[in-house]
């Protein structure tokens, strides 16, 4: 059983980049949740599921590269190739026997891929938010929100600006994504806390390398998964569509589909206990993690 539901703060060094992980729980155990979070975010976004999820479970939130504390990408690499890379190195320098993964959004496309790549590893699949097809409507509703300003002088500032692009969330709820999305400069003024290069839509990615080019297609690493899954969807969102769901459903052999009500595409800020509650119930289900 965890012993603490209070985060711990470590840097560990892993694909030559020094990641910030947050964690919670046990650590003697050597199996643990590993959440990723969406883009645009860090892993404060996880705060209130991860504290839910460590009476039970050890959790490790990870800053993944070039967002929070982690580090910044020199060669701009931010390729999804590289990601699952940066993921096989955090595990083995975590000392991990096994994991469940948990991935909003971009996290869940790269918890997608590395399932499909290391099944030795991954005991169980949790994929919120996340599929091959998303909607243009909802891609195009984020390049808004990084748009609404470069900085702001107080958190109730942000809140005011995020309000319109997170209607399920409420105040508390907030100001826990605004502080997923910003950090506070020795001025006291916030500005967003990932590499610059994520809210310049002119940068295009390198080209990845032969080798990397098999985690290309999103639904070829679905067909390649072999553990539990269970996919989730908010109720409201205006990223995917239940026909993307219910094809990811077919394409994972026996995977389940949660809904989460009165949940926009950001389903771990608009509804963490019921995230919490579904993954807990999810993970019972199978029994032995």
């Amino acid at each position: 059983m965890a012993t603490s539901t209070r985060p711990r703060d470590e840097m560990i060094e892993a694909n030559s980049i020094r990641f910030h992980v947050r964690e919670w729980g046990d650590p003697r155990s050597r199996h643990a949740l590993l959440l990723l979070h969406g883009y645009a975010e860090t892993s404060e976004a996880w705060a209130d599921v991860a504290s839910d999820l460590a009476r039970e479970y050890r959790v490790i939130a990870v800053d993944q590269r070039g967002y929070g504390s982690s580090q910044r990408a020199a060669d701009r690499d931010y390729t999804r190739a590289t990601q699952v890379e940066d993921l096989a190195s955090l595990i083995e320098a975590l000392n991990l026997r096994s994991v469940t993964l948990v991935g909003h959004a971009m996290g869940g496309a790269n918890a997608i891929c590395y399932a499909a790549e290391h099944p030795e590893t991954v005991t169980a699949l949790i994929v919120i938010e996340s599929a091959p097809e998303v909607l243009r409507s909802g891609v195009e509703q984020l390049r808004r929100l990084l748009a609404v300003g470069d900085t702001f002088t107080s958190l109730d500032e942000a809140v005011i600006a995020f309000r319109e692009y997170f209607p399920y969330a409420n105040t508390e709820q907030l100001e826990r994504r605004v502080r997923a999305s910003f950090t506070v400069n020795e001025e006291g003024v916030f500005v967003w806390d990932f590499d610059p290069v994520f809210r310049d839509a002119t940068v295009r990615p390198p080209e990845p390398d032969p080798g990397q080019r098999r985690l290309a297609d999103l639904w070829d690493s679905a067909d390649r998964i072999q553990c539990p899954t269970m996919i989730v969807r908010g109720s409201e969102t205006d990223m995917l569509t239940p026909e993307a769901i219910q094809r990811l459903h077919r394409r994972i052999a026996g995977s389940r589909v949660s809904l989460i009500e009165d949940a926009g595409h950001p389903v771990p800020t608009d509804q963490p206990a019921a995230l919490a509650l579904n993954i807990r119930e999810f993970l019972q289900s199978l029994g032995g993690l």
